[in-house]
């Protein structure tokens, strides 16, 4: 078995980092907090080492201001995802397969373009607004209630992008109703390719 790293400690004393990459390891908790030089983070596909099991639960990114690209897919986050509070610039968040559930309100992040919840089987909403300039949902694999998926497609159809992507299907995803099977034509006239339930 290849070694992994378990534990980072002391970056704070690097105040002029920019991207942190540690993806593939047996990570659980990293701080990152007041980096505010930091544009890019990627600690995705750790996993407890020698198993198969998700080991990252807790990441600090508190004063990450610059933030615009968070990968954090296959993580452990069923106490919750890490706080975003304050990271106005993130512009893509992953955090597909990762135990989340709930709902999910990410309507305080203005740059929001890019988004990936697939395959968390309990959550039941994510919330967005028509201002951010989404034009990348992935929510394939979730519970998402018929209001949810509804609001998703008649949201995404207001934000005025074009030539997007959202795939609302799978998992124990509604089926929309006819608002959403409206908000779906909207989209697909202004060249999204829409997936949701039959």
């Amino acid at each position: 078995m290849a070694a992994v790293i378990t534990s980072i400690i002391g970056l704070q004393n690097l105040p002029s980092l920019q991207v942190f990459n540690a993806d593939w390891n047996g990570l659980k908790s990293v701080n990152l907090s007041g980096l505010t030089s930091l544009t890019t983070v990627d600690i995705s596909d750790c996993d407890v080492p020698g198993t198969n099991v998700p080991s990252l639960t807790t990441v600090n990114l508190t004063g990450c201001t610059a933030l615009v690209n968070l990968r954090l897919d296959d993580s452990e986050f069923s106490g919750g995802i890490p706080s975003l509070a304050g990271l106005t610039s993130l512009s893509l968040i992953d955090f597909d397969q990762s135990g989340i559930s709930g709902i999910i309100d990410l309507t305080s992040l203005p740059a929001l373009a890019d988004l990936d919840f697939s395959g968390n089987t309990a959550i039941t909403s994510i919330i967005i607004d028509d201002a951010q300039p989404i034009i990348d949902f992935n929510a394939s694999n979730c519970a998402l209630t018929e209001t949810a998926v509804d609001d998703i497609l008649v949201v995404l159809s207001n934000n005025g992008e074009s030539n997007g992507y959202v795939d609302v299907s799978g998992g124990t995803n509604a089926v929309p109703s006819a608002t959403g099977l409206a908000a779906k034509l909207v989209l697909e006239g202004n060249g999204w390719t829409v997936t949701v339930n039959p």
